[in-house]
């Protein structure tokens, strides 16, 4: 039985790739629909992006949905200064040749999750605000949501600021409400998505691809105009293709339940997400935190699903033109 998927997104290269590769894993995952936040860029941006994505997977039958364009209750801050000025320097992706649905992204959200007759799986890749209005505007979806699969946060040191990582220093309240919600979690802080780096050597495994394999190296060999002051070392971290991996091979991921406690307040720790790796607070379990993956597997195997989306988006990028 496919897994039933909610993409929301903030593309971004890593988004990108994340949703390719679910896209491209068709016989297990059925992607319902992927809405777009404010994050990486503005959510105008993002949202073409998401566009772009599909139309470079042949699937522009996905439908799309435009989201939040500022966090909950700070001011926006963007990424520009590492996936460029569109989100997704590297790709050179065509403009998209269809809008967005009409609608937002929350209320997609809320009615789509009413509806299903079965449970859904939401991958969170971007802050969560999209999510938490989601769910304090309709606290009845819970009972429809199977699982969040969320990238964020940091075990250790942040990206953004010394204490935070970049998704969650966005929108802190959001993520807050998220993990307060009591839903299932799984996360992937930092500490885990800095071992997905795309090393040349993990590169080769894309060579030979058509269309979609081209723009995927295109990205991951861009110039990094930080280096390792951006973290990654020998190339760009992949940190969003994580959660969609652990859907499709859970097997390569080591993780164990802790508590995660997300700071909200301003200050220098603002966004900061205290996980209990060794249980010492005595506070219940509310996400289930991964450790530690194998990266060499995991790119090998994305690499060969993606081949087989190229296959299959020729004719379909054909039939939508």
């Amino acid at each position: 039985m496919k897994t039933r998927v909610i993409i929301d997104t903030d593309p971004g290269q890593d988004d990108a790739m994340a949703i390719l590769l679910a896209l491209s894993a068709s016989e297990e995952l059925e992607v319902v629909g992927i809405t777009t936040v404010a994050g990486n860029v503005g959510v105008g941006q993002t949202t073409i992006n998401a566009l772009r994505i599909c139309q470079l997977a042949g699937r522009e039958d996905v439908p799309v949905y435009a989201g939040c364009a500022q966090p909950i209750l700070r001011p926006l801050h963007t990424a520009e200064f590492i996936c460029g000025p569109d989100g997704l320097a590297g790709m050179a992706l065509p403009a998209p040749r269809q809008p967005a649905r009409p609608g937002h992204a929350v209320s997609f959200l809320i009615d789509d999750l009413r509806a299903s007759d079965s449970k859904v799986t939401i991958c969170a890749l971007g802050p969560l605000t999209n999510i938490a209005l989601a769910l304090l505007q309709a606290p009845d979806i819970k009972t429809k949501i199977d699982r969040l699969v969320v990238m964020g946060g940091a075990r250790d040191l942040g990206n953004m600021t010394a204490a935070a990582e970049f998704n969650f220093y966005v929108d802190p309240h959001a993520a807050a409400v998220v993990f307060k919600a009591g839903l299932p979690i799984t996360l992937f802080p930092l500490n885990a998505t800095y071992q997905a780096v795309a090393t040349p050597k993990r590169q080769q495994d894309f060579d030979g691809g058509g269309a979609v394999g081209a723009a995927i190296l295109s990205m991951l060999r861009r110039e990094r105009s930080n280096g390792e002051a951006t973290g990654g070392g020998e190339g760009h971290p992949m940190h969003d293709p994580c959660t969609v991996a652990w859907l499709l091979w859970p097997e390569l991921f080591e993780g164990r339940d802790c508590h995660v406690h997300i700071e909200t307040a301003e200050g220098p720790t603002v966004g900061r997400s205290t996980i209990d790796w060794w249980a010492r607070g005595g506070e219940p379990a509310n996400a289930h935190v991964i450790g530690t993956l194998d990266a060499d597997a995991m790119f090998s195997r994305i690499a060969s699903s993606l081949r087989s989306l190229d296959a299959d988006a020729a004719p379909r990028r054909k039939a939508f033109s």
